[in-house]
């Protein structure tokens, strides 16, 4: 019979300087959060008067706590300092006569020694009056819980008549949401290759439209002794605050470059189990004939897989079309599917802020988001993460 000949499409590989990523699940934080509890007094909630999604601002009053206890104290404070303060300034009289006496030698010196004593006594019982009012008058400041700044409350844990105090539930969390941050855990391989100031490019699954664009701000100095991971944190502004502490996504870090690369495209690359496997097009009989090679990967970008072995700049591989032949397949070789450029990068860079920008990405975008498993990855370089 005569041999069939198979139509593919194929082509060098593409050759272009890449960074270097670790791909890692992110989840959203707020930059500022606070659990609102009673700092110095016990005592049952009077009143709530936020609920959760409420703005506030710094000093609001948020709650009230039952402090009559303290108001009484304060009561007690100030008419002790009346009564100090009259004593006191009886016996400050009393010792200005008696020294006036003294100077034509009127008064024993016993008896002035006594009238300096009870001054000196009544001035500072004054002054520990004064002392108890002070704090009976900030314990009573302390009964209006009030927000430490602007922003939002994300819980509401208490009701009113519930017994609060130091150390127990707190009434409400709030939550500054102008800034939040993306964090991530990076594994103990990994810890080494991230530096603070590491280009991070974040993409949530709630936005997958519209990417955010950072550099790693803090860097855990320790691992978690439970999970083996460092921390990575990244600032994000949130100036219309569509951002929301709690969403979830992926970010890539930048952790170097490589120059000259191969990539090919997905479509071109065959995993199996024990290795990954490319078809590059040799002449056999004179005639193009299919040829499969083992490939080592590299970066995964997407669309396209890094080749660090097995292909040279000038191999012709089937780029569409691998499904369709086998060692030694005749094939007809097409002009190839347009391969990555600097300029796609750049108009890909464009798209990319720093806030959340205007959704403009593609329906293949959006699959790719939600078809993340949200595990960190290496280099995103194993034949497990590229699908032929």
């Amino acid at each position: 019979p005569e041999e069939a000949r198979v139509r593919v499409e194929g082509g060098p590989p593409a050759v272009q300087d890449i960074d270097v990523t670790l791909r890692y699940p992110i989840e959203l934080e707020a930059a500022e959060k606070v659990a609102v509890s009673p700092v110095a007094v016990s005592g049952f909630l009077t009143s709530v008067l936020v609920d959760v999604g409420d703005k506030v601002r710094a000093g609001q009053v948020i709650a009230m706590v039952d402090c009559r206890e303290y108001a009484a104290q304060r009561t007690q404070a100030e008419t002790a300092i009346s009564r100090w303060q009259a004593q006191e300034e009886e016996t400050r009289a009393q010792l200005g006569r008696l020294l006036a006496m003294d100077q034509n030698k009127l008064v024993a010196p016993a008896e002035l020694d006594r009238a300096r004593a009870a001054h000196r006594v009544s001035e500072a019982q004054l002054a520990d009056a004064r002392a108890k009012l002070s704090e009976a008058t900030q314990r009573q400041g302390y009964c209006w819980l009030k927000s430490p700044f602007d922003g939002y409350v994300s819980e509401r844990n208490l009701d009113p008549g519930a017994m609060v105090g130091p150390g127990g539930q707190p009434v409400v969390t709030i939550v500054k949401t102008r800034d939040v941050k993306v964090v991530a855990s990076v594994t103990e391989q990994d810890a080494p290759k991230v530096t603070r100031g590491a280009e991070v490019h974040v993409l949530l699954h709630a936005l997958p439209d519209s990417p955010l664009r950072g550099t790693v701000a803090r860097l855990g100095r320790s691992l978690d002794p439970k999970t083996r991971t460092l921390t990575v944190e990244v600032d994000v502004p949130n100036a219309q605050e569509v951002l929301l502490p709690g969403m979830t996504g992926r970010a890539e870090i930048v952790v170097g470059k490589r120059e000259n690369a191969l990539l090919l495209p997905v479509t071109a690359v065959l995993n199996l189990e024990e290795a990954s496997y490319v078809y590059v097009v040799r002449e056999k009989d004179g005639k193009p004939r299919a040829h499969r090679v083992q490939v080592k990967l590299g970066v995964d970008r997407g669309d396209w897989l890094e080749i660090l072995e097995g292909i040279s700049p000038t191999d012709q591989v089937i780029l569409v079309g691998r499904e369709l032949v086998t060692e030694g397949t005749w094939v007809e070789v097409t002009p190839p599917k347009k391969a990555p450029t600097e300029e796609d990068e750049a108009r890909k860079d464009a798209s990319v802020s720093s806030l959340v920008g205007e959704k403009e990405g593609s329906d293949a975008e959006e699959a790719g988001a939600a078809g993340d498993d949200g595990k960190g990855t290496a280099e995103k370089a194993t034949p497990a993460q590229a699908t032929g």
